[in-house]
């Protein structure tokens, strides 16, 4: 008796003829090799044109976040780094700062042109500035790539008049000072208020400097609305020559409408309004935020041994490094007694270079405690 074989068994028996016909001796194999046999493709060829794709598009993603992060730098929030010492002891050589640069205005990006203004500088702000251009050096710049731009504390709103009384105090710490006490009479005021100053001791807040200079002056606070904050005076009194050429500050000077008053923290070391005239509003570009990292170089007190016992005694008695050990810490520019300091005022970029490599990385020192501080 023969059975009828359904139709849709053929396939079947067509798969499993070549076994039948060898009396089912099927051949010993893994289940998986088999079917990954069968239904193995060829490999297919890749494509090249994909490749090149991707590598455009990751090229122009980068180009655009590199456009957007300097728009926000721009615009948003930048970042300065602390190169000279008028600002000691608030900023200090080797900090760097965020500034907020939408605290004032809104500038387009990639340009300093101001779109609208948000708000106006405050009494006691740090602010960063273009300087006018009676404030620059001959090869200095207002505008371009590397323009110069100046960080004050704004001590006189337009309207105020300023008057700057000159007078000799005598310091528990420093001993005798020139103070330049500056007072200010608002807009409508019958009396001048002046910014209360006292002297405080000078603790370690100048034991990390990097300015031989303002190790020894006397250390003060001043009040602003709302806060204090410490300025530095010593015996020098060099921006007399200067304070009669557009203002007479010694009886009173009107600040014009649109403009401000700036100065220094370190006022011996400042060039600043005294010296060079007010700052306009449309050349403010933001206020100092707080301070996201600081380093001290040590290029000017790399000699002596201790930050402290310079403060306290002074660059001639404190202690210092000699012989081989100085010559390993210190370039020979950087040495007090050796009155080579002009050389940095024009070494080339390979003389830093090397300076630095030899020198100065390995002896500088990160200034923990600043870091995270609020600016005021």
């Amino acid at each position: 008796m023969v059975s009828s074989i359904p139709e849709n068994s053929t396939s079947l028996l067509r798969f499993f003829s070549p076994f039948l016909d060898r009396k089912f001796q099927f051949p010993s194999f893994e289940p998986m090799g088999l079917f990954s046999s069968i239904f193995q493709s060829k490999p297919k060829q890749e494509s090249k044109e994909p490749a090149k794709e991707g590598a455009a598009a990751s090229g122009i993603s980068f180009g655009i976040i590199v456009v957007l992060v300097f728009a926000f730098k721009s615009s948003i929030l930048d970042a300065n780094n602390i190169p000279s010492g008028s600002m000691i002891p608030t900023l200090k050589i080797g900090d760097f700062l965020f500034v907020n640069k939408m605290r004032y205005s809104f500038r387009m990006p990639f340009t300093e042109k101001e779109l609208f203004r948000i708000d106006d500088p405050k009494r006691g702000d740090i602010v960063t500035f273009i300087p006018p251009a009676t404030a620059l050096a001959q090869e200095e710049s207002r505008t371009g790539i590397f323009a110069k731009r100046f960080v004050k504390r704004v001590v006189g709103l337009p309207g105020d008049t300023i008057r700057i009384t000159r007078k000799y105090i005598d310091t528990k710490d420093r001993g005798r000072v020139h103070f330049a006490l500056i007072e200010y009479k608002e807009v409508g005021a019958a009396d001048f208020q002046s910014y209360a100053p006292k002297e405080v001791p000078i603790g370690k807040e100048l034991s990390d400097l990097d300015n031989l200079e303002a190790t020894q002056r006397a250390l003060f606070k001043e009040v602003k609305p709302g806060f204090e904050h410490f300025i530095l005076e010593g015996f020098e009194d060099d921006r007399r020559a200067h304070i009669f050429e557009y203002c007479d500050f010694l009886h009173g000077c009107v600040i014009p409408e649109g403009q401000y008053m700036v100065m220094g923290d370190n006022r011996d070391d400042s060039h600043d309004s005294r010296a060079w005239g007010f700052v306009k509003r449309e050349d403010i570009l933001g206020k100092a935020l707080i301070i996201y990292f600081s380093i001290d170089w040590k290029d000017s007190t790399c000699e002596y041994k201790d930050g402290q016992e310079l403060a306290e005694k002074g660059p001639e008695i404190a202690e210092r490094y000699e012989g081989d050990a100085l010559d390993r810490r210190c370039h020979y520019s950087e040495i007090f007694s050796s009155h080579n300091t002009r050389y940095r005022d024009d070494e080339s970029r390979f003389g830093w270079i090397e300076r630095t490599l030899r020198y100065r990385l390995w002896r500088l020192g990160v200034r923990w405690d600043r870091i995270g501080r609020i600016l005021q």
